[in-house]
C-alpha cells in the first residue's frame, strides 16, 4: 500500500505562507532553504495500490475539477489542493504545489 501525505498551511500561518509560490516564500524569507515544517500540518493520508502522478493527486483533491473521473475522498477535510500545499510521496520526497507545476523541497 502506498501512502501519499498531504500538508496544508496552518490557519495561523496563512497570511505568511498560504497560497504563495515557493519563489515568493523564499524571496520573502531569504534565510530559509525551504518551507518551515512548523507552518504546515498534515491534513490527509491517501492510501492506494496505485502509483498516481502528482497531477492526478492534484485533480483528485481539487474539489470539482477531477480530470480522471475520480471523486475526492469523503473523509478529506482540507481545502481544495492549491499553491503552497505539499505532497509527501511514499519514497519520502516532498513536492510543493507551485504556481506552475511541482517543485521538490525539503523542510527548513
Amino acid at each position: 500500500m502506498n501512502e501519499y501525505k498531504i500538508y496544508q498551511v496552518k490557519r495561523e500561518h496563512m497570511r505568511e505562507y498560504g497560497y504563495r509560490s515557493l519563489r515568493q516564500i523564499l524571496w520573502e524569507h531569504p534565510e530559509m532553504a525551504g518551507p518551515p515544517r512548523e507552518a504546515w500540518e498534515q491534513v490527509y493520508v491517501y492510501e492506494t495500490e496505485k502509483e498516481p502522478s502528482l497531477d492526478w493527486l492534484y485533480s483528485l483533491f481539487n474539489r470539482g475539477v477531477s480530470l480522471f473521473d475520480e471523486e475526492t475522498p469523503e473523509d478529506f477535510t482540507g481545502h481544495s489542493m492549491s499553491v503552497s500545499d505539499i505532497v509527501e510521496t511514499p519514497d519520502g520526497k516532498l513536492w510543493f504545489c507551485d504556481s506552475f507545476g511541482w517543485r521538490e523541497v525539503q523542510w527548513a
